[in-house]
């Protein structure tokens, strides 16, 4: 009976940590599937929400890359296109669409390359695209250099999860009291009336 009651006593323990744990480090996570096309400019891209950690898509003969919009709120960023079945190239862009980070091939610095790409860096707060297309469209990795030519394959993303960007801040004007008001009011009524007293000595 003493032992039932301590391994009770162990699994409460346990599920009361998982629970306290789950709080804090929240596992937030979901899966995207690209919606018609992606489009290969910020303006037809795809947007996902922070909370998507697996991207899958396709490109087809007359669309050589896709393009998708996210809002980071900061830090680690990491993007691979591991389990996708052609040889990807990977790009990430700022909000203006200037190119930050570009990967073709990912060397583990074994001496083996590999066909998946991989992306990673530390990211200020705001907004990113992330581009994906197959080797050799754009070699350069820039944006407005993709191809609408491709070919025909489909492709996943597995990328890190940020928590949302916080709201901002509304500005709210700080508008007078109607006793203050009037307060400014007859004070400035006085300052006139001296200032014409002034005048007529």
């Amino acid at each position: 009976m003493m032992n039932l009651v301590s391994a009770f006593r162990k699994f409460c323990s346990g599920l009361a940590s998982a629970a306290i744990l789950t709080g804090a480090y929240p596992a937030y996570a979901s899966l995207y599937l690209e919606v018609d096309d992606a489009g290969t400019t910020a303006e037809t891209a795809n947007y996902i929400s922070w909370d998507t950690a697996t991207i899958i898509g396709a490109i087809h003969a007359n669309d050589g890359a896709d393009v998708y919009g996210f809002d980071w709120a900061g830090g680690f960023f990491q993007a691979d296109t591991i389990g996708s079945d052609f040889d990807t190239m990977l790009s990430l862009f700022n909000e203006s669409g200037g190119l930050l980070l570009f990967n073709d091939d990912f060397n583990d610095n074994s001496g083996v390359w590999y066909s998946h790409s991989l992306l990673s860096m530390e990211l200020d707060p705001g907004n990113y695209f992330l581009g994906v297309t197959y080797y050799s469209n754009n070699y350069l990795g820039e944006m407005r250099y993709y191809l609408d030519e491709g070919i025909e394959g489909s492709y996943q993303v597995q990328k890190t999860v940020a928590m949302p960007l916080p709201p901002q801040p509304q500005i709210i004007a700080e508008v007078p009291e109607p006793a203050t008001m009037a307060l400014l009011v007859i004070g400035f009524a006085g300052i006139m009336l001296n200032r014409r007293r002034k005048m007529g000595l």
